[in-house]
């Protein structure tokens, strides 16, 4: 799904840094140190950004590409992007630009100068790169340094922070161009092993159709309402276990509060083996819980940060916009 909506957004790969300079604050050819203050957000650019204008270091061998997709896919749903469809859908084309750009190493660092080439890399920390650097990408999702809106060194060497920023570079899964593995298709080796991880996973954020929001517990306590929120927080209490037909969030589960309300909210309550808390996939991604025949809704289609989900009746998705109801588990 993620290549289709980004079609026809094409960008070709310049040597970006030529103009990076001045949006970094002026750095002349030399050394740059990760002590560089970061850029501020252009919110008025309406063009989108090579977040990673170069290529960068992609797995060599089958057994690095596992290792790198095991990471970045444990990230890219941590992050907040969906699990939406087999073999290239959101999270697995998210993981497989992370592989593609970093090899999956969360302290990767490349050296671009003004042509647009690589002219070294390492390890953070230090950033070392050599003289004629104009910029340099970083992490997973090889973020640069010298990009409208550049995050520090500290976010950008930082797994979780790496992730969040990219997931919400990319439009919260809505577009790839900004990098250039995937402009270019060089992530296309990655995506077999990043759906691989894919379908091993058993935890990560529980995402909506209604773009950008996730399933949350307002408190995680007993009769904690659970609520959506805005995805690419990384936040611990976004990540959901999925087992046994449980939605699982640390050591307690996702409840209908009553099997005789017309719409019962949604709430924790310890694990059990009870129908309440058994769900299963339902119709084109619905979640039907079995103690109530009904499916986890979010009350119309709301985008406000803290309304609670509820059960209700299952919409036939094959005739009617089911947005509302439609989740993708990790």
């Amino acid at each position: 799904m993620a290549a289709v909506a980004a079609a026809g957004v094409a960008i070709a790969v310049p040597a970006y840094a030529s103009s990076a300079s001045s949006a970094s604050g002026g750095h002349s050819a030399g050394s740059i140190t990760a002590g560089d203050a970061p850029v501020r957000l252009d919110s008025a650019r309406a063009e989108p950004v090579l977040i990673a204008p170069l290529i960068g270091i992609s797995p060599r061998t089958a057994a690095q590409a596992a290792t790198a997709s095991t990471t970045c896919v444990r990230y890219a749903t941590g992050a907040g992007w969906a699990n939406n469809g087999y073999y290239a859908g959101d999270l697995v084309t998210a993981a497989a630009i992370c592989a593609a750009e970093s090899s999956g190493d969360p302290k990767l660092y490349v050296c671009d100068n003004a042509k647009g080439q690589i002219i070294g890399q390492g390890d953070f920390p230090p950033v070392n790169c050599p003289a004629g650097t104009v910029s340099y990408d970083r992490g997973l999702w090889q973020l640069n340094s010298a990009v409208p809106g550049a995050v520090s060194d500290q976010c950008a060497f930082s797994a979780v922070c790496n992730a969040k920023t990219a997931y919400l570079a990319s439009g919260r899964g809505t577009s790839f161009a900004p990098w250039s593995s995937y402009d270019q298709d060089v992530y296309t080796p990655s995506i077999d092993p990043a759906q691989t991880a894919v379908t091993h996973l058993s935890s990560g954020t529980v995402t909506s159709a209604e773009l950008g929001e996730c399933l949350v517990p307002a408190t995680q306590a007993v009769g904690g309402k659970v609520v959506i929120a805005n995805c690419g927080s990384g936040a611990a209490n976004q990540q959901w276990t999925v087992s046994g037909g449980k939605l699982q969030s640390g050591s307690l589960c996702a409840t209908i509060s009553s099997t005789s309300a017309a719409s019962p909210g949604i709430v924790l309550r310890q694990c059990a083996s009870q129908k309440i808390q058994q769900w299963s996939v339902f119709g084109l991604s619905q979640l039907r819980n079995a103690g109530d025949g009904k499916c986890l809704t979010d009350p119309a289609g709301s985008l406000k940060a803290g309304t609670q989900v509820t059960a209700t009746n299952c919409i036939d998705a094959k005739k009617s916009d089911a947005k509302t109801q439609t989740w993708w588990l990790p």
